[in-house]
């Protein structure tokens, strides 16, 4: 990969990791105010999303893992995190 792309990806890792903590923080901090295990689900699930950049970052650009390998555990991470937002939205009873 070249410097452009490699600097690019970063970039928009961080930016995702960025605003995966805002939305986790506003979402914690929603669920110890009103006490609704929908946020609660919500920041998991968005934390799963920020983990799966963060590892695919760190395992691509330290470790030397292949981009498949990267993509594979970024994407299932991604998975539980959405299946976890999803169970938020329309999966909790009031």
């Amino acid at each position: 990969m070249g410097s452009l792309a490699v600097d690019t990806l970063s970039a928009l890792q961080t930016v995702i990791v960025i605003l995966g903590v805002i939305i986790i923080y506003y979402a914690t901090r929603g669920y110890r105010r009103t006490k609704n295990k929908s946020l609660l689900f919500l920041g998991l699930g968005f934390l799963f999303v920020t983990i799966g950049a963060v590892a695919a970052g760190l395992l691509f650009q330290f470790l030397n893992f292949g981009i498949a390998e990267v993509e594979a555990i970024e994407a299932a991470s991604e998975v539980v995190g959405f299946l976890l937002i999803v169970y938020s939205i329309v999966g909790m009873k009031s």
